[in-house]
């Protein structure tokens, strides 16, 4: 990968508000490792804790789109890379794709990992037909359950044959490379059909049972620390990795959707807007590609514009979302060797300049870059960065730097004052801090485990009412219209549903985080003041920060009843109506019982699990606090004036 200089300095500008707050913590970083130096005993811990979160600080932006909006095309053109990503991918053979620009924790020696599907994984999609083909099954469409499994059995046995041996031995595997280039990337992120290749060939040889792939891309012009995650088209062939986009999106505060300019006006794909109302509306990003094939850009993004917002506003999410335009292709040939442009692009890019067709290549480049709307977008997502994740976790460092600084200064002054009024010993001081702590994990735990039964009851209670409600309305449309069209009913007040009972649970779920950060508090507060005669003001603790949750991602999951309601119909057309009436609610609720599972185990269990090491960690942290009161009490701390002002001096640094 080469730089070509002057070219990037859009880029340099789009990025530059990210590289400052990039800045801001390198000068974050560089005061706590002064600190350390400085720092008593007891914050080695906290500190490297903080640094630890500081390395391993990664913000995620994923780009999800329908097949064929341009999305890798858009990608290489955010690198600045122009042949970096295949372009023209396979829909079967997509794989997600996280580029880790200019990374901090780049493995050793390595430039790209390649991870593959493990045996279960690959069983399951063969056994089931994949997500299409369970719910074909439990819809109790056996023929067309069997018509999916067959086509994936016949793409598992090309594949098989195709790898031969070696198909064993790669699954549940992963393949790494020092070095980064684009055949090494064209074997496991295929354009085309690996099938159709001639003898020899190697592009797209692995993308079958290829899961994920991770990229490392140091270049100058990119910023640092930033992961971009390119998933497949959301419209997959046999939603085998409709999921996997969806987690990736969970990864990610960010998330930049593209559309080509041809579809947005008429209908875009239904998954693609669920998955648009599962993210926070703040951090969306609705990115109009392809508009160099339009006859008139500007003329025509009025009436795409209009026609996004009014299905946001359907949606729920009104205005809040910003919609950008622009063209991937124009800005690849901006910074790409190539000389001429298709006529009919060149065009479309000289109505943008008053008609003015140039045939000057310098300023050609410079008018397709300025119209392809990248620059614009670089901006955007560098903003959503900065006062989402980015501000997120300055707050978080600064309130535990905070507390480490509150409480480093009150052992230093028990310690000057030689602790006389300390009546605790070492091993009563340990037994009080235990039971502190057992006693709060356990009144939290309590309190969770009736948060769970809750929603899971909340979440039942909402499968009912839906099932009911679509029990009523398919017997309406029977008796007005009998069994002839097609009917179905819109599963979007299901997710509502649960998407409201979710979240509700989540901010009860932080309520009883800070009340158990508050029982610790005051547990500590009363072994302080009893024990030891240190009376601190408990509103200078600022507690740590807990997770904000989001709408989970599954929620966006396409479900049967998302498909035509041909499939419905079939439930009445055999016996009597009261069979008919059972089968259809079996089918439903086969098919919404797994979605409130993985509500519970995958997102508010885990959720729980994260508040509750929170909470056990500021047990820990406190109970380290008093033992250090009471070690220094006992031995003294002893600065000299030099060293008081250097650590004042890196204090200050930190409070800024």
């Amino acid at each position: 990968m080469s730089v070509k200089s002057g070219k990037f300095d859009g880029y340099q500008e789009g990025f530059r508000e990210l590289n400052s707050f990039w800045g801001r913590i390198d000068e974050v970083e560089n005061a706590i490792n002064e600190y350390s130096e400085v720092a008593l005993s007891f914050a080695e811990a906290p500190l490297e804790d903080v640094l630890e979160k500081i390395k391993a600080f990664e913000p995620s932006v994923s780009v999800i789109g329908q097949i064929k909006a341009g999305k890798s095309t858009l990608m290489n053109a955010i690198l600045g890379e122009t042949n970096l990503l295949p372009s023209d991918v396979n829909p079967w053979t997509s794989v997600i794709t996280a580029l880790h620009l200019n990374s901090r924790h780049r493995p050793l020696n390595t430039r790209a990992v390649f991870r593959f599907f493990d045996q279960g994984e690959w069983d399951r999609l063969v056994a089931t037909g994949g997500r299409l083909g369970e719910m074909a099954n439990r819809s109790g469409f056996e023929r067309e359950a069997d018509e999916v499994k067959a086509q994936v059995a016949e793409m598992r046995e090309t594949t098989e044959a195709r790898l031969g041996d070696e198909f064993h031995e790669l699954l549940g595997s992963s393949h790494t490379y020092p070095d980064l280039d684009h055949d090494t990337i064209d074997r496991y992120i295929c354009y085309g059909d690996p099938d159709d290749l001639e003898d020899g060939a190697t592009e797209g040889v692995y993308a079958d049972i290829t899961k994920t792939a991770d990229l490392y891309i140091d270049l100058p012009h990119l910023p640092k620390g930033l992961c971009l995650r390119d998933t497949p088209g959301v419209n997959d062939t046999f939603m085998m990795r409709e999921q996997i986009t969806l987690n990736a999106i969970s990864d990610s505060r960010v998330c930049v959707v593209v559309l080509s300019a041809h579809q947005a006006l008429s209908t875009m794909d239904l998954a693609l807007l669920r998955i648009i109302c599962s993210v926070d509306a703040r951090e969306v990003l609705i990115f109009v590609n392809r508009i160099d094939e339009l006859e008139d850009p500007e003329a025509e993004q009025a009436n795409i514009r209009a026609s996004i917002q009014k299905t946001l506003t359907r949606l729920g999410v009104g205005n809040s979302i910003d919609i950008l335009f622009g063209s991937g292709y124009w800005a690849n040939f901006a910074i790409s060797n190539q000389d001429t442009m298709l006529e009919a692009s060149k065009a479309s890019l000289a109505r943008i300049f008053d008609g003015d067709d140039t045939d000057d290549i310098e300023t050609l480049r410079q008018r397709a870059m300025e119209a392809s709307g990248v620059r614009e977008l670089l901006k955007a997502i560098a903003q959503r960065v900065i006062d989402g994740p980015g501000e997120a976790f300055l707050k978080d460092i600064k309130n535990e730097l905070d507390n480490i600084i509150e409480m480093s200064e009150t052992v230093e002054s028990v310690a000057d004052s030689g602790g006389a009024n300390i009546n605790v010993s070492p091993v009563k001081l340990k037994v009080k801090l235990a039971d502190l702590r057992d006693k709060c994990l356990n009144g939290f735990d309590e309190r969770a485990k009736e948060l769970t039964d809750n929603l899971r009851e909340r979440l039942g209670r909402a499968q009912e009412n839906f099932v009911e409600s679509a029990l009523s309305a398919l017997q309406a449309q029977i008796d007005t219209f009998g069994e002839a069209g097609t009917w179905n009913h819109d599963p979007t007040s299901l997710r509502m549903m649960m998407k409201t009972a979710f979240l509700s649970s989540c901010a009860k779920l932080r309520r009883e985080g800070e009340g158990a950060f508050d029982d610790i508090l005051d547990g500590i507060q009363e072994i302080l003041e009893n024990d030891m005669f240190v009376f601190r003001e408990g509103s200078s603790i600022e507690f740590p920060e807990q997770a904000q949750h989001k709408a989970p991602t599954v929620l966006a999951r396409t479900l049967s009843l998302d498909l035509q309601g041909s499939w419905w119909r079939k439930h009445w057309r055999f016996g009597r109506k009261n069979a008919a009436v059972k089968r259809y609610r079996s089918a439903i609720v086969a098919e919404t019982a797994p979605l409130i599972d993985d509500l519970i185990t995958g997102f508010f269990d885990p959720a729980v699990s994260a508040t509750r090491d929170i909470v056990e960690r500021f047990a820990f942290d406190q109970g380290e606090f008093c033992q250090a009161i009471l070690e220094h009490a006992a031995k003294g701390v002893t600065k000299t004036e030099r060293e008081d002002d250097e650590t004042a001096s890196i204090l200050q640094r930190l409070s800024a």
